[in-house]
């Protein structure tokens, strides 16, 4: 699942099943939060199996139930744009988190403040904790009650934009990601314009949350508008980042016990799956064919009925949608590519699973899992 579908498919959920969460949901959480305080400055945390800051109904007016779990979304409080951070960053986590199949809320006030703030340094700030956790496919009568209650229709893009005569078409699926975006009692008091090739986001209703609620405005923008780097503040602007593509391919195989899968330990030290750009006019299988064969000697076959799109920066300015495949090999002579690989390594899924470097590879590899485990049956 791709973030923007994760945008479409995602809801604010306040009832959570009593099921912790795994081991492997777990390190996968704390992968992509350890990136994202690698990359803000922020020190988010995963509290798991801490229901305390749940439970009086004094603290949750009833709203919540069942949370076991949360992700404190804190930082140092000498940093200016913390709230915003929070929020940019937050919703990440949030649609990372969504992408696993989990639920989440965001959380402002209704929690135990007080008792997670002991566990955070005395130099950070506790902004506020999204709750995340398994849900239950169908809501109850009382979710969808309050959802009802506390929630409104979202601001049409005439309310939440200026500027759409003109504008490109990436601006408006910015906006348009924005109107699904969360905030605080869905006020939704961030507008943007659009003038000479600029982007403006600023708040136009201030509040309580309203900075939190900006930095998730400019994430689902962001995300909308397929890449680009936006200024903290409000006004903050946004610069359209250029796009690139790569392809590639979890290759597996089959052994007297099982299977394992293929890892590259590429230039930078991160271990991934083979993949490169597309040149020319190739398709994404001629250039997942070539860069396999490339970087690891092998001839392939690629399954491309699986299909999974991971989507990064590699480069300030820059943004890459990286395309996996499924393959098996069927020739060739394994060897590492000097100039790009390495080493190459064959393991099993469990072995391979908390060596993949990044969380969003982490996900590629346990689909491709899923995959393979229904065509054995």
């Amino acid at each position: 699942m791709t973030f923007d579908q994760a945008i479409l498919r995602r809801i604010s959920n306040r009832k959570y099943l009593d099921i912790p969460l795994s081991q492997q949901e777990q390190a996968l959480l704390n992968k992509a939060i350890d990136r994202a305080n690698r990359e803000s400055g922020l020190h988010a945390r995963l509290v798991c199996n801490a229901p305390e800051a749940f439970r009086s109904l004094r603290k949750s007016y009833g709203m919540l139930s069942g949370v076991q779990n949360y992700i404190e979304m804190a930082g140092p409080s000498s940093d200016p744009d913390l709230m915003e951070k929070c929020g940019y960053y937050g919703q990440q986590l949030v649609l990372f988190a969504t992408t696993m199949g989990l639920g989440t809320c965001w959380i402002g006030g209704t929690y135990d403040k007080a008792l997670c703030q002991k566990k955070i340094s005395s130099s950070d700030t506790l902004c506020c904790v999204i709750a995340v956790g398994p849900v239950a496919e169908e809501r109850s009568v009382k979710e969808k009650l309050v959802r009802g209650t506390i929630q409104h229709k979202s601001k049409a893009l005439s309310e939440l934009a200026r500027g759409m005569g003109d504008a490109p078409d990436w601006f408006m699926a910015g906006v348009a990601s924005v109107q699904r975006a969360p905030s605080a009692m869905n006020r939704q008091p961030i507008r943007f314009t659009y003038e000479k090739g600029s982007v403006v986001a600023e708040i136009v209703e201030e509040g309580e949350f309203s900075l939190i609620d900006l930095g998730i405005a400019k994430y689902h923008f962001e995300i909308g508008a397929h890449g680009g780097v936006w200024t903290w503040g409000s006004p903050g602007t946004f610069e359209k980042a250029a796009e690139e593509k790569s392809c590639g391919a979890v290759i597996w195989k089959k052994t007297e016990t099982g299977h394992v899968y293929l890892l590259a330990q590429h230039g930078a030290s991160h271990w991934s799956f083979p993949k490169g750009h597309v040149e020319g006019k190739e398709t994404e299988r001629e250039t997942a064919l070539r860069e396999i064969q490339e970087e690891t000697g092998l001839e392939v076959t690629i399954d491309e009925s699986f299909r999974q799109v991971v989507t990064y920066y590699p480069k300030p300015g820059v943004i890459k949608d990286v395309i996996f495949f499924i393959a098996q090999p069927t020739g060739g002579t394994e060897h590492a590519q000097e100039e790009e690989i390495r080493q190459l390594g064959w393991f099993t899924f469990e072995d391979a699973y908390p060596l993949v470097t990044f969380a969003t590879d982490v996900e590629v590899l346990q689909a491709a899992e899923e995959y393979i485990q229904e065509k054995l049956s």
